[in-house]
């Protein structure tokens, strides 16, 4: 009698990658990831040295009251309550009020001489670097050049005056109302050739095509400029404006300096320097971080609000 056994089936095991295959990828990754920290590391150690810290120090010196060179004492809120009561604070940042309403023509203006030349304007050439020019000025130079053209007496004035203009020969610098947006023309004209320069790179990824045959269609500039151009442009000029938005306040120390140093009064008073008068020419150094602090939280909302638009129209555009 034979006995017929029938072959038995081996339990199916599933294909697994070959241990040695997967350490090679981990360690790979491992590298990537030690190579990305490396190179993130000192950017963020400057970040922490030199914002981070001095910011906290800021916050913890506001909370002091000081007065020359001698200790300081916990004042909590002292500070924070004594500029709502002051003038000259509130003057101040009325002033930068008046100084982000003119934002409008920090972002149109660049972007109306960079579109003339990126259409190879007459002079283009010579123009594209006589825009950028002001801007390698060192800002305390411009001031001081600007402080002889606006004088009284100066070439300004005496150029009106030459053309019959008399009644538009001011004291730039020393009205009310003309010192501040005056300040603010400086600013522009030495600061404008940056956004020149931003906005022609962003034209250059622009095919000509799509301007010429906006042309071909008989859109005249400003038609070009508005509906065609700037919703292409929206990520440039957005990031133009989150630049200007937060810069406007934090630039201007230089040419206040070497301009109007504040005046005439408190016209041409702005935070970041009532903090430099506060802190180094009064030594009220728990005050003038008040001020601060302050400043930078206007700042910040303001720099949050634009980012957050810049990023909402990247998005839009994206779908």
């Amino acid at each position: 009698m034979s006995i017929s056994t029938a072959p038995v089936s081996e339990p199916v095991v599933a294909d697994r990658p070959p241990e040695p295959a997967r350490r090679p990828a981990r360690a790979a990754r491992l590298r990537e990831w030690w190579l990305g920290a490396a190179l993130v590391l000192p950017a963020l150690a400057l970040a922490v040295a030199f914002k981070f810290v001095p910011l906290g120090r800021g916050v913890v010196t506001s909370l002091e009251s000081s007065s020359g060179f001698g200790g300081s004492s916990f004042a909590g809120a002292d500070n924070y309550t004594r500029m709502l009561d002051d003038p000259v604070v509130r003057s101040s940042f009325r002033n930068a009020l008046l100084v982000v309403a003119t934002l409008p023509i920090w972002v149109v203006l660049p972007l109306v001489l960079a579109v003339v030349i990126h259409q190879r304007a007459p002079g283009w050439k010579f123009f594209r670097a006589v825009y950028f020019i002001p801007y390698t000025i060192a800002p305390i130079v411009v001031g001081i050049m600007f402080r002889q053209i606006l004088a009284p007496d100066g070439p300004l004035n005496a150029f009106l005056r030459s053309v019959g203009l008399d009644p538009l020969a001011l004291e730039w610098l020393n009205g009310r109302y003309s010192a501040l947006f005056s300040l603010v023309a400086v600013a522009l004209w030495s600061l404008f050739g940056l956004g020149v320069m931003t906005y022609l790179a962003g034209l250059a990824t622009i095919p000509d095509e799509v301007l010429e045959a906006a042309y071909l269609d008989g859109a005249k500039f400003w038609r070009r400029l508005f509906s065609v151009v700037v919703p292409m442009l929206r990520p440039t000029v957005a990031y133009w404006s989150v630049l200007c938005a937060s810069g406007v306040l934090i630039w201007l120390f230089p040419l206040i300096y070497a301009l109007t140093q504040g005046g005439p009064g408190d016209a041409t008073m702005l935070p970041e320097y009532l903090v430099f008068l506060t802190t180094f020419q009064f030594l009220d150094r728990g005050y003038g971080s008040a001020i601060g602090i302050a400043l930078f939280v206007f700042v910040a909302l303001l720099s949050i609000l634009s980012v957050r638009h810049m990023f909402t129209e990247g998005t839009r555009k994206s779908r």
